[in-house]
């Protein structure tokens, strides 16, 4: 499309683009969010007007759990498919780090050559960036309790969605697994995806998340449970029940380091490969796939896609340092981390380093712990390692989840910990990291101290 920016937002994009380059050349960070605020400030209107130049548009990922990973793995089917295409890869998910990601992509007048724009959005700031762009299709994920001190109750994060759906009245491509999302469905404009098999499946809902009929208010119940809430849901009151997906994932086998499974599009049955593990990453995988749909893409695109996907910033991170292996998955919420201990316990020679801080950035609420199923851990003979701020919470965590005392050791400093991880490391093993976001961060300078940079960074 044309650049019709404004004098005030190429002066914007000068001001942030020179703003970010200072940043990464003093080594202050990988100015994510500052030049986004800079350009803001100079011009209000830089973030729609830059993104407007996208041919196709902008399509959003969001929801608590997987928003990251959803979105690149949506942006590495892009890539086989011969897009050029705009995405806050780096995480920033708020609308500063939106727009910095606009300005970014842009050259140094503000033209933007792109066949659209993939933004990750935080659920809170969905309603936001949707006001200023017009956003043609939302990707829900799910809905898991996420930092409860800062949004409070599911049904607040729910209408913060279903208002950032309405606001441009935006395709929803909802997860038909999640009671709580599949309700959102928008009439005649929703796209529902899901998985029907898990071989050797065992169901629980130890993490379930309430949901009731938008029907009739009865609560669903569940003819088959993958994981928390996410399962065939059906109302035992009136005739409501899980949507049938047109996109969907069957028997999924998921391993320690990857997964396999036949995904449908359409009634096209195909089988595909992800080189990531856990059950949460194939629900990722499909979401991408719909969109990928949604957008005219191929079912061999998509299929390259997820198989030549490489990891985002400390999501199912694979890193070797000195012949050693280390797996990195961030953890924040009582699903997401009973997913990453599902994952981490099918590697016979896993040795576990679980970092807990509760910075305003993880949130200062860690009474998630006791919800999560850390006791998976108590089944086998890993050792341990607790860490981080909150290391003597976790230590605490890990007594009463069964875990022998003899395979715990408490070390809050996390420099220390990885190093007491590594060393201790023994031939063909994994160090699998499990730390909270603002750990994530520390390891990540940590790793480049050690020479070692981590995804995107």
């Amino acid at each position: 499309m044309v650049n019709n920016l404004s004098v005030a937002d190429r002066l914007a994009v000068i001001a942030a683009k020179l703003a970010a380059t200072s940043i990464r050349r003093l080594g202050l960070g990988l100015g994510s969010n500052l030049p986004g605020r800079i350009a803001r400030k100079l011009s209000p209107s830089v973030l729609k007007n830059i993104s407007a130049q996208s041919d196709k548009g902008v399509i959003a990922v969001t929801g608590t759990n997987g928003k990251s990973t959803t979105s690149g793995i949506l942006s590495s089917i892009l890539r086989s498919a011969g897009f050029t295409f705009a995405h806050n890869r780096q995480g920033a998910n708020l609308v500063t780090g939106i727009t910095a990601t606009m300005v970014e992509s842009a050259d140094w007048t503000g033209g933007l050559r792109a066949d659209l724009c993939l933004f990750e959005i935080d659920e809170a700031a969905l309603p936001v960036v949707a006001r200023e762009v017009p956003i043609g299709s939302i990707v829900v994920t799910n809905l898991f309790r996420d930092q409860l001190d800062r949004f409070g109750e599911l049904d607040t994060t729910s209408r913060l969605i279903r208002t950032g759906i309405d606001i441009n009245k935006s395709q929803a491509l909802l997860n038909a697994d999640d009671p709580n999302v599949a309700q959102m469905t928008v009439e005649g404009k929703s796209i529902f995806f899901g998985i029907q098999s898990v071989e050797g499946a065992a169901a629980s809902a130890s993490q379930s998340e309430l949901a009731y009929c938008s029907k009739c208010e009865e609560e669903v119940k569940y003819s088959q449970v993958f994981y928390g809430q996410l399962g065939h849901w059906y109302c035992p009151k009136c005739s409501h029940k899980r949507p049938e997906p047109s996109v969907f994932a069957s028997q999924v086998s998921v391993g320690a380091t990857s997964s396999r499974f036949h995904l449908s599009v359409d009634g096209r049955d195909f089988e595909c490969t992800l080189p990531l593990p856990g059950l949460f990453n194939v629900y990722n995988a499909v979401a991408a796939s719909a969109a990928a749909h949604s957008l005219g893409i191929s079912y061999l695109a998509i299929q390259a896609g997820l198989k030549e996907y490489s990891t985002l910033f400390g999501r199912s991170e694979k890193i070797v340092i000195d012949g050693k292996t280390i797996m990195v998955q961030l953890i924040k919420n009582p699903a997401g981390a009973s997913q990453a201990v599902a994952s981490c316990v099918k590697d016979d020679k896993a040795r576990v380093l679980i970092a807990i801080n509760d910075n305003l950035a993880d949130g200062r609420d860690i009474s998630w712990l006791w919800d999560a199923d850390f006791e998976q851990l108590s089944q086998g003979k890993a050792h341990i390692i607790v860490s981080g701020q909150r290391a003597h919470d976790m230590a605490v965590r890990m007594k009463y989840a069964g875990v022998d005392q003899s395979l715990i050791a408490t070390e809050p400093r996390l420099a220390a910990a990885l190093k007491d991880g590594l060393d201790k490391l023994g031939p063909g093993e994994t160090l699998w990291l499990l730390p909270t976001y603002t750990c994530l961060l520390e390891l990540q300078k940590i790793f480049k101290g050690m020479g070692h940079a981590m995804s995107g960074t």
